[in-house]
């Protein structure tokens, strides 16, 4: 897993409510699988304060890695909480 800041901010670009790209530390990912939100990553009883999502995404390189994506309501920016190379 690749170390993160909390700080660790994205921008994400979306087709049809769905990330199909991402801009991360300086670096153009394209999304390559199937989005999913995972609910059940952060919350169970609750409805979160948040927006999140899971996907895998490849650098420009061939690079891929999966990641996780939280948003809080009302924020503009998305944050990079966890990253699986």
């Amino acid at each position: 897993m690749t170390t993160i800041d909390l700080t660790d901010i994205a921008t994400l670009w979306f087709s049809d409510a769905v990330p199909v790209r991402m801009l991360w530390r300086g670096q153009r990912w394209r999304v390559t699988d199937q989005p999913t939100e995972p609910e059940g990553l952060y919350w169970t009883t609750h409805a979160p304060d948040f927006i999140a999502w899971r996907f895998q995404a490849t650098d420009e390189a061939g690079v891929s890695r999966v990641f996780d994506l939280v948003r809080h309501q009302g924020g503009q920016h998305w944050t990079v909480t966890h990253v699986y190379d």
